[in-house]
């Protein structure tokens, strides 16, 4: 009985040891916390924030800085960006010039196809982020607008002097370096006329800063998807531009593939677009009404004032509006 009453009492007096030392743990921590809360009202008191405030004012500040630095870039990076995919567009287009020029079939080359297709790639990349091509819009119209000259003209004074039509371009992803070339002939157009008006074609010259120097197509891009149908528009000669035509009549005959030529049967004229406004108006009608055919003396030609790019939008396709160049 003696030994367990001994045995009781040290259980007794271990476990008041137990408590003892969790009892002084916790006073421990608990000095702590309070010691750390009086600091931070002294802080307070003296008007002198705690490290971890201003550790957090400072990260804030950094970040905000950041974030203007990035705004900053983002603001240069379209120009950056337009630069960089118009010197790979450069790069290639002096590459399928060069191969053009010894003589080879580009169609059927192996290393000939391989450069224009490379070329192709890059223009529609540049078409993407230049023109918002597939992010933003997903068709582009040329409004052409001409003032026919005196010869056609019933009365001076009214707006019969005037006319304009609408060209269409082609699928992008299509024939994309022929889309790009007149879309850029419209940005930076200076200007035109209608100086040929024969039975097949109305032919027109072009004068701007992209072809500058009369620089023509780098090739002779064409695809059987897009033919030479009445009221579509090609580039005129080989190589292609920057002079174009408006097909009066079905003109895959006389310029789709093997036509004016008999080395390559697969070479044609580069088809870029069709007349969807400006038939039924009767506009290409009145031009090819001049009289006069074959090339046109300077009081018969049909001056091209103004070329106007629109562009839809992807979520309202069927809403055309005049495209703006995104700005940095």
């Amino acid at each position: 009985m003696v030994g367990d009453r001994n045995e009781d009492d040290n259980e007794k007096h271990s476990k008041i040891r137990r408590n003892s030392k969790v009892f002084l743990a916790r006073a421990v921590v608990f000095m702590a916390g309070l010691t750390v809360f009086m600091l931070a009202l002294g802080h307070i008191h003296t008007k002198e924030p705690p490290q971890l405030a201003i550790d957090i004012n400072n990260m804030m500040e950094s970040h905000a800085q950041k974030k203007q630095q990035l705004l900053q870039q983002h603001q240069k990076s379209f120009e950056e960006m337009d630069l960089e995919l118009a010197a790979a567009v450069d790069v290639l287009d002096k590459q399928v010039r060069a191969k053009k020029k010894t003589g080879v079939i580009m169609e059927t080359d192996e290393k000939g196809k391989e450069l224009t297709g490379g070329l192709q790639d890059a223009t529609r990349n540049l078409l993407k982020h230049r023109y918002g091509a597939g992010t933003r819009h997903s068709k582009f119209r040329v409004v052409v607008d001409v003032t026919y000259p005196h010869s056609i003209i019933k009365d001076p004074d009214s707006e019969s002097t005037k006319g304009k039509f609408v060209i269409e371009m082609a699928p992008y992803d299509l024939i994309p370096c022929s889309v790009f070339y007149f879309l850029e002939i419209a940005r930076t157009y200076k200007a035109g006329k209608f100086h040929r008006n024969a039975n097949h074609v109305l032919q027109a010259a072009a004068q701007s800063e992209a072809t500058k120097g009369s620089i023509s197509m780098p090739f002779q891009e064409y695809s059987p998807d897009h033919p030479h149908a009445q009221y579509t528009t090609g580039y005129a000669g080989r190589p292609s531009g920057p002079g174009w035509y408006v097909s009066i009549q079905d003109n895959t005959g006389n310029h789709g593939p093997g036509s004016q030529q008999k080395k390559n049967p697969y070479e044609a004229d580069s088809n870029f677009g069709r007349i969807v406004e400006g038939v039924e108006n009767g506009v290409i009608a009145k031009i090819h009404s001049v009289p006069q055919m074959g090339w046109l003396d300077a009081d018969n030609c049909v001056q091209i004032t103004k070329l106007t790019i629109h562009a839809n939008s992807i979520s309202q396709p069927d809403l055309f509006s005049t495209w703006k160049m995104p700005s940095s």
